[in-house]
Order: structure tokens, then C-alpha cells, then sequence
């Protein structure tokens, strides 16, 4: 971090200093008007901390129509235990409810009865929490969001009403019947490790489906409490205060509210990063107009300076490639974006678009050449300081409300381990040269931490591509059926019967059946996901992905044919073999000297004997025996037909006859 000015803990001293500086760059406040744009918005920020251990960030902004005061705790979703997932976001809810004798409708008109603004956002990695109010009620919403703030009895009667508003905001609710199926058919272990486990280690512990409603239900007081007590320790806290305040009154309010919470001891929810060191590309076709890009280029663990030079190179990015792509000569974009991200420890600077097709490699060689000119300094020294120029006003204007300032502790400043000071940004901006810029990008943009995803149109219509599937399947069970299927000499048929199954029977292998053909799926689309991530996508041939992607279908397909072939139908008495003639193509041939035993037997010959084993049978057995065939090997069958005393005669007929 390139601190702009030495941050004080006096507020004399930084009275003085404010005054100095406006005997240099002379300005006039009045009401309602912000401060001239030759003043740098984000000078002037003291850093003080309270008797328990809250920080607060104050900066005041003269003539500022309205005061905007915000608390973070550097803790968010992540840190929701497995099967308890919403409790950060419900301990956010939580902090705005019936709280020291109030409703949490009077909480809340309390500041919009005064024409305040107020929130909470709960994100993976912070929290954050605030009130925007006129001016002249500034010292009161320092005292209502310390009340947000404090230590909360969790009431079980306010923690039951206050857990339908956050089913609602996340639309949770019971599951159904294809709900629990969608999560069936995607648990953990067989999803493929997502963008924060594959690039920065990150494991996600939670389900890839989370079952909201049930977690919610089981969220109770104390683990709202426990929570809370954990991650909202005081010296976890920064409490930013902007607006038109008298400094020794703002910050005697803050320790008056704030610095009344109970000091106990900080535990921060750390995550760790684990570099693979290896860039990574992943193309695929979708039904669109243009061709999607983004570029992803990894930070692990960056420091306050590192994510300054981070902002300002998104800013130069952005602006660079929108003149090339989007405002020059060549229409090749509707708009290019950079983004920087973070979620703790892991960040990473984003370039993304939506590209004409015809101007891809145009577009792509624009961005590259762009990120060339940042990793070896480059530029025009007279671009890099018009661009430049161009990002300090742009800065300096966009930021001149006490709101605008206080939501860079939303988005960037959150972490008290990576800022200790609130940043002087504009100040960086104004004096970071094209060589440290270089020196960064270096690192940043290295092909090592290049995440590459592009997103190219299909080259075949959606009717074509529904077409092609029907006749791959279709050619995929015609060659299977040919393969499967062993003709049969109609003249030697002697007798055919169809085994009758009770219907507990027929029940349970009908569902052992589909819980197979359902576990193939789970096993099959879990192997073709980590095969797609791993070697598919990676290759930027469509006429590879598809023969991939239909070699893979092809074989899940033949599969679940071969699974559903399995089960045994139709009993075949030919003059020389018997055949067991599955559901669907495949028979299974049994000659005379194959067969070890053809006989009627009990219940307890079959179930309460080994003989089970040999084969799930298809009879009980309790008021008549029923047929056992039984092979030298493999599967045994017991089973009944429509006329079991019928073919148990052809049966013995057959085989004394063929045996003879």
C-alpha cells in the first residue's frame, strides 16, 4: 500500500491538518454541494481505535449533504458449517430484529422515518452493515447502527419470525420429489472440483445442491449466538464514519456505543490458498450470438499494495480496451469489463466480452497485446499519462458522497489483517508509475495463473443438433441390439414361458433395477464431468468435444442398455438349449452339459440356503415349489410360470432326452 498521508489518532492534529490543507487548495462548501474536484476525496482519512478494540475510519467531508456510517466483521458465508449453510446470512437478519425493547419495525422506521437508508450484505468472505442519513442526524445513526451492532439475546420466539424472511430472500422450501432427486443425482463426491477448489485449493465443504430450508430449520438460538460471539468480536470491527461531522464529537459518540461492546477475544475465519501453479483453458460451443470470453488471472494472499495496483490496472484495462474494441474504428465488442474479485485470500483481475465471431481473433489479439504492454511497461509514456489522468478524474468525480466512499469498505477495504489504514486511492493513482505497474503485472498476468474460458457459437442449428442426438441414439441401440442379440432357429423352439414374479418381488427388483440404472447415471455423469474438465474442454476442436462427447454418451447409453438388458424375462426351450431371454436383446444360452440341475424345490431350499447366492430368485416357494435351474456356473434361477408343472415335465423331458 501506497499510504497518501501518516494517519493520527488525535483529532486536534488532524483538524489542523485539514485546515492547512484548505489554506492550500482553497474550497467552498456550502449545502448540498460536494467538495471542489481539485480536492482528493480520500485524503484525510484518520484511523482510530476504541477501548475495546473497534476500529474506526473517519474522514470528515465538509459540506456533505449526508453522513454514511458502515460496520463490517471480515467474516461471511464460508464460514457456515456443513448442514447449517445460511447462518451468517440469518445472523445479518438476526441483527436487525426486535432488539433492547424495540420491534424491529420501529428499528427500521427509526432511520427511514428520518429519511435514512440502511442495510446489511452478507457475502463469502464479510459482512457489512449501514446507515446513510442527512447530515444533521449523524450522531444518532452512529448510536442505531452500534445498536445493529451489539450483542444480541437471540430470543427463540424473534429467531422463529425471523427465519421466514430469509427463506423468502432465497427463495427456500421444502424439497420435492425431483428435488431430492436433482440431489441425488449430484453429491459431493461426484461433482468436480469447482473454480476456488481447482485454482486456489479452496474446498468447498458444503453440498453442490444445499438443501436451504431444512438448514435454515436447523439453525437454533445458540448457534446464533455462538456465531455472533465468535466472528462479531469488537476488535474484528471496523466502523467507517463520512460525512460534514465535528471530528471530537463523532468519535466520543463511536466509544460512547461502540466502544460499550463487551472486549473478548478475535477469531477470524481463515481460509488458505494453495498455488498449482499451472494456467488453465477451457473452450466449449453454446446456442448464442457472439463468442463469450473471459480471462482470469489469479492473486494468492495479496497484500493492501498488491490490491491497489490490482484497482488501478482494472480501471486502465478497462478503459484501454473499450477505446480499441468497443470505440475505435473496429466495432469487434458491444463492451469489455475488467473486474478484480476477492473472497479472502484468493483474488484474481477478470477480463471478459462478448465477441462478434468474425472479430475474435481480432478482439483477443487486442487484449493480449493490451496485457503485453502492462507485463513489459511499454506504453506510450504520453498514453500512459493521458489514461492515467483520464482514471484520477474519473476517479476523483465518481467519488465525492459520503455513500460513494464508504462503499469502497464494501467492495475493497473489508479485511483489518490487509488495511489497517483506509486507503489513499486516489493518491496511488495519481503517482504510481508504468514501471511498478509493470512490476506487477508481471506476476499477475503471468501464464501460470491464466484462467481461460471461451465460449464459442455452435456451428450447427438447435434443429440439426436435436436431430443428430435422435440418430446417434437411435444407430447407438440399433448396433447394440445386432450385437446383443443371437439369432434364433424358430423350427427347434419346443416351449416358451415368461416367469411370473410376485409382486413384493417384482416391486423390489423393479427398484433394485432402477436404483442400478441410477447409480450408473450418478457414476457415469460424474466421470463425464471430471474427463470433460480435465481433458475435453481443454482442446479447442469442436469436432473433438463432439466426438468426445458422443463417445461418451454412446457408453453410458450401452450401459444402462446393458444394466436394463440384465434382467432375466422369458425361458426359451429349444430342441438342443435353453435360452433365458432378457428384457430387452440379450439371451443367455445354456446347453446340456452346462446344467448342473434341473429341480423343483421350497422356500427354505432356496432362501435359507446358500443357493441364494447363486442367483436372486424370482419365487418364493411357500405353497408350491417352484423350478431351479441351476448352471456348473454362474447365475442359478428359481422362478415360477403360468404353468410351473408343465415346463417342469418339458424341462426334465428336455434334458434327460438331450443328456441320453
Amino acid at each position: 500500500m501506497v499510504p497518501a498521508m501518516p494517519f493520527h489518532d488525535s483529532v486536534r492534529r488532524a483538524s489542523l491538518a485539514l485546515a492547512a490543507a484548505a489554506l492550500v487548495v482553497p474550497f467552498a462548501p456550502g449545502p448540498g454541494n460536494a467538495q471542489d474536484t481539485a480536492v482528493n476525496p480520500f485524503a484525510g482519512f484518520e484511523t482510530h481505535h476504541l477501548s475495546n478494540g473497534v476500529k474506526v475510519w473517519f474522514k470528515r467531508l465538509d459540506g456533505a449533504a449526508n453522513v454514511s456510517i458502515s460496520a463490517g466483521v471480515p467474516v461471511g458465508a464460508d464460514a457456515d458449517p456443513p448442514g447449517k449453510e445460511q447462518l451468517a446470512h440469518f445472523t445479518e437478519h438476526m441483527l436487525f430484529a426486535d432488539h433492547n425493547g424495540r420491534t424491529e419495525q420501529e428499528i427500521k422506521d427509526a432511520v427511514e422515518g428520518l429519511g435514512g437508508r440502511r442495510n446489511g450484505t452478507t457475502f463469502r468472505d464479510h459482512t457489512w452493515y449501514y446507515v446513510t442519513i442527512a447530515r444533521e442526524h449523524g450522531l444518532f445513526a452512529i448510536e442505531w447502527l452500534a445498536g445493529i451492532m451489539s450483542p444480541h439475546a437471540m430470543e427463540p420466539e424473534v429467531v422463529a419470525r425471523g427465519r421466514q424472511p430469509v427463506e423468502n430472500e432465497i427463495g427456500a422450501r421444502p424439497r420435492e420429489f425431483f428435488d431430492h432427486l436433482g440431489a441425488l443425482l449430484t453429491p459431493r463426491w461426484a461433482t468436480p472440483p469447482g473454480f476456488y477448489e481447482r485454482e486456489f485449493g479452496i474446498v468447498d465443504t458444503r453440498d453442490p445442491i444445499p438443501d436451504y430450508w431444512t438448514s435454515l430449520r436447523r439453525i437454533t438460538p445458540d448457534d446464533l449466538r455462538g456465531f455472533y460471539d465468535r466472528y462479531y468480536a469488537p476488535g474484528a470491527m471496523t466502523v467507517t464514519i463520512v460525512g460534514d461531522l465535528e471530528p471530537d464529537s463523532a468519535l466520543a459518540h463511536a466509544e460512547r456505543t461502540f466502544g460499550r461492546f463487551p472486549a473478548r477475544a478475535v477469531n477470524r475465519f481463515d481460509v488458505a490458498t494453495t498455488d498449482p501453479g499451472r494456467g488453465r483453458a477451457s473452450y466449449s460451443w453454446g446456442f448464442q450470438s457472439t463468442i463469450r470470453y473471459q480471462s482470469r488471472h489469479k492473486l494468492f494472499d495479496p497484500s493492501a499494495d498488491d490490491l491497489l495496483h490490482a484497482l488501478f490496472v482494472r480501471d486502465l484495462l478497462g478503459r484501454r480496451l473499450n477505446q480499441r474494441l468497443r470505440y475505435g474504428e473496429r466495432k469487434a465488442v458491444y463492451g469489455a469489463s475488467a473486474g478484480l474479485v476477492r473472497r479472502g485470500p484468493a483474488a484474481y483481475l477478470q477480463v471478459s466480452s462478448r465477441i462478434d465471431r468474425d472479430d475474435f481473433d481480432f478482439a483477443t489479439g487486442i487484449i493480449d497485446e493490451e496485457i503485453e504492454h502492462l507485463r513489459n511497461g511499454s506504453l506510450d509514456p504520453a498514453e500512459f499519462e493521458s489514461d492515467r489522468a483520464a482514471l484520477v478524474e474519473r476517479l476523483r468525480a465518481s467519488n465525492q458522497t459520503a455513500e460513494s466512499l464508504n462503499l469502497w469498505t464494501r467492495n475493497h477495504f473489508y479485511d483489518p489483517d490487509t488495511f489497517a489504514d483506509f486507503p489513499d486511492v486516489l493518491g496511488f493513482y495519481e503517482t504510481v508509475t508504468q514501471a511498478q505497474v509493470a512490476a506487477f503485472a508481471r506476476n499477475a498476468f503471468a501464464q501460470t495463473r491464466q484462467v481461460l474460458t471461451v465460449a464459442r457459437t455452435q456451428p450447427l442449428s438447435q434443429g440439426m443438433m436435436v436431430a443428430a442426438v435422435v440418430a446417434l441414439v437411435w444407430s447407438t441401440l440399433r448396433v447394440l441390439g445386432r450385437l446383443l442379440t443371437t439369432p434364433i432357429e424358430m423350427r427347434n423352439l419346443r416351449y416358451i414361458a415368461r416367469f411370473r414374479l410376485p409382486i413384493l418381488l417384482r416391486v423390489v427388483y423393479t427398484a433394485g433395477l432402477l436404483a442400478a440404472l441410477l447409480a450408473l447415471v450418478v457414476l457415469g455423469v460424474a466421470a463425464f464431468s471430471r474427463l470433460t474438465a480435465d481433458w475435453v474442454d481443454s482442446v479447442d476442436s469442436y469436432l473433438f468435444q463432439t466426438a468426445a462427447t458422443a463417445g461418451m454418451g454412446v457408453l453410458l447409453l450401452a450401459a444402462l442398455c446393458l444394466v436394463y438388458a440384465s434382467a432375466p424375462r422369458k425361458i426359451l426351450v429349444l430342441s438342443d438349449e435353453l435360452r433365458i431371454k432378457s428384457r430387452a436383446w440379450r439371451s443367455r444360452v445354456l446347453l446340456p452339459e452346462d446344467i448342473e440341475e434341473i429341480s423343483r424345490l421350497q422356500f427354505r431350499d432356496v432362501w435359507l440356503n446358500k443357493r441364494i447366492f447363486r442367483g436372486p430368485p424370482m419365487a418364493f416357494g411357500f405353497l408350491r415349489r417352484g423350478i431351479c435351474v441351476r448352471p456348473h456356473k454362474g447365475r442359478a434361477y428359481f422362478f415360477h410360470t403360468r404353468n410351473t408343472e408343465e415346463l417342469d415335465d418339458v424341462l426334465n423331458w428336455w434334458h434327460v432326452r438331450r443328456i441320453r
